[in-house]
């Protein structure tokens, strides 16, 4: 029910902040938030050599149903909102905080003004209603959702910039209303959830309190509330939380696959199929750029004593000499990042994770409806990911048994500018006993997996020949 003119919406879709969007929010009764996107440090620029020279007092007027309300302080935060990798689009978010000499009656309707247009200009409009159920960004619920019979847990606690961290009065508790109609169905105590750990001064997070409501397991959709601050974000306690969750995880594994199409009706963010090209073994001349960047990588074997190898900076200085020569297909598998490339210890232990949960978790190798492009097809999802997977490994084999570290750029470090689809000509890295020894163990473990078998018998055969 808050009205805010000329404002972001709180619960739009996640999307970037647009330059000169604005906002007040209603902290607590006596905090108020002014939010200002801009693309830089020209507006709103109280800070100059790491010093806080904040607005005084006596240029803001706040009033809460056309009454004054006086300020007695004022704060400021200021950190990035978004900024791009290749172009210059910094967008900032600045937020002034204004501690005010008396507590706003709920549903007031609070204004601030100021005839400094440096502070407030003449086109904007800081305009809200203190509404007892307004978003509070102070209450962090987990947005996934909850399953009834697991733990329900929210974290509250709102860092002030200038003014630190946001006192909070745990006496008052927190509830759980209905998002529907907001009435209360269950009430709790907050409890102090100082975080641990830090050397530094002063210590971060010594204010966030806990609100705990395990034993509630009815499900629905509802919000949590704390007394002042206002509402969380809606969130659904469900058994079908743990399934989105489940679907979503695979379908970023889905979007991380190499070789394969993206595209609808699983994903919008769509590419033809990638790195479809051989790969090159860095063998003989052509390559001086690729053993730069292995070379670079291995310099630190001399200053680490953890390293009795030599330093790898060439082709004759390898432990384990290329057998094979030439190009050689190792399409498939996942991309590790947003770089495109494939580490084989990496994804080796993807191999481990998704066996481990087919053959050690009641149900996971039922789950054939992922959402995936081979979902329905009666094979477990789960293993048909690590079978992507394992049969990219298979491919990283030299003749003589060691696998190569890594697939790669040749003639540059990564590919973060370009989709997939246009990516850039590849080479495998040398081989190594650690990639050996973590492709061993995820073939062999998938050639050993009961639920593998059972659905791939012949490729589990090739992944056991493989690893011995």
């Amino acid at each position: 029910s808050t009205t805010v003119p000329n404002s972001f919406a709180e619960n739009a879709a996640i999307r970037i902040p647009q330059v000169g969007e604005h906002q007040l929010r209603v902290v607590t009764p006596t905090v108020l938030e002014l939010q200002r996107i801009t693309s830089g440090a020209t507006d709103w620029n109280f800070v100059s050599s790491g010093a806080l020279s904040a607005p005084a007092t006596s240029k803001s007027t706040v009033t809460a149903n056309g009454q004054p309300v006086s300020v007695s302080s004022v704060g400021f935060r200021r950190r990035v909102a978004y900024g791009a990798l290749l172009v210059r689009d910094l967008r900032v978010d600045n937020c002034l905080y204004l501690t005010l000499g008396s507590a706003l009656p709920e549903g007031a309707t609070v204004e601030v003004k100021s005839a400094d247009t440096a502070i407030i200009p003449s086109n904007f409009a800081f305009k809200v209603t203190a509404d007892a159920l307004r978003y509070s960004p102070a209450i962090h619920v987990n947005q996934e959702g909850y399953v009834p019979g697991f733990a329900k847990k929210a974290m509250i606690g709102y860092y002030l910039g200038s003014r630190g961290e946001l006192d909070v009065d745990a006496s008052a508790g927190f509830r759980l209303v209905d998002a529907a109609t907001g009435a209360t169905v269950h009430l709790g105590v907050l409890t102090a959830r100082k975080d641990v750990g830090y050397a530094v001064s002063p210590l971060p997070y010594q204010k966030v309190l806990q609100a705990d409501f395990t034993s509630f397991k009815t499900p629905g959709q509802y919000m949590l509330v704390v007394p002042g601050l206002g509402a969380s974000f809606p969130f659904t306690i469900d058994e079908g939380v743990a399934m989105a969750f489940h679907r979503t995880y695979a379908l970023g594994l889905f979007h991380q696959r190499c070789g394969a199409e993206c595209a609808m009706p699983f994903t919008r963010f769509t590419h033809a199929a990638c790195h479809l090209l051989p790969a090159e073994i860095p063998s003989g001349s052509g390559y001086a750029y690729a053993w730069s960047v292995i070379a670079g990588e291995t310099g630190n074997a001399k200053d680490n004593p953890r390293h009795t190898a030599p330093r790898m900076m060439s082709e004759g200085t390898m432990l384990y000499p290329f057998v094979n020569k030439g190009k050689i297909d190792v399409s498939g598998g996942h991309h590790d990042a947003g770089d495109y490339s494939k580490y084989t210890i990496n994804v080796a232990h993807l191999v481990h994770q998704l066996a481990f949960n087919a053959d050690s978790i009641a149900g996971a190798k039922s789950l054939d409806n992922l959402g995936l492009p081979n979902s329905g097809d009666g094979i477990s999802d789960i293993l048909q990911e690590a079978k992507q997977e394992a049969d990219y490994i298979a491919k990283m084999q030299d003749t003589d048994g060691g696998f190569y570290f890594i697939v790669y750029p040749r003639d540059r470090e990564y590919e973060n500018d370009v989709d997939p689809g246009h990516g850039y000509p590849q080479v495998v890295w040398p081989k190594n006993t650690s990639a050996t020894a973590a492709s061993v163990a995820a073939l062999a473990q998938l050639a050993s997996s009961p639920k593998f078998k059972a659905a791939y018998p012949a490729e589990a055969a090739a992944y056991l020949a493989k690893a011995r």
